[in-house]
């Protein structure tokens, strides 16, 4: 039997496995109807989206009780940043590039999250009863 402290530390890994997962198939499906640009632009903008979040995880996984706070400022901080230079990167260098799959693909990314929020608050509601 896994305790909460061992739910929630793995929340941050299974978010960003859901991240990948959801993006790859969004990519997939976007490809078959809408082409291969399209797809190809829809997994970019997931990259937009997980490689950010991957940098903020790995802060707060690193971070100790007594430096938690700074580890979210600078986590957050750097992942804004990152998704700024990633989207630049994308417009800049990208050719062809829609642009609809790419917010597409950086928004739908992110709802990965959701579902594990959701099993994180059940598993801590089975906790308290």
């Amino acid at each position: 039997m896994t305790t909460g402290a061992d739910d929630e530390q793995r929340l941050l890994p299974l978010m960003l496995v859901a991240q990948v997962a959801l993006s790859l198939t969004l990519a997939l499906v976007i490809g078959i109807f809408a082409g291969r640009t399209a797809g190809t632009s829809a997994l970019l903008g997931g990259v937009a989206a997980i490689a950010p979040n991957a940098f903020l995880a790995a802060r707060l996984m690193n971070a100790d009780i007594g430096s938690l706070m700074r580890a979210v400022w600078i986590g957050e901080i750097g992942r804004l940043l990152m998704a700024a230079l990633v989207f630049a990167m994308i417009f800049a260098y990208v050719r062809p590039l829609s642009i609809p799959a790419v917010f597409a693909g950086f928004i739908v990314t992110h709802f990965a999250i959701l579902p594990a929020l959701l099993l994180l608050q059940r598993s801590g509601e089975k906790r308290t009863s």
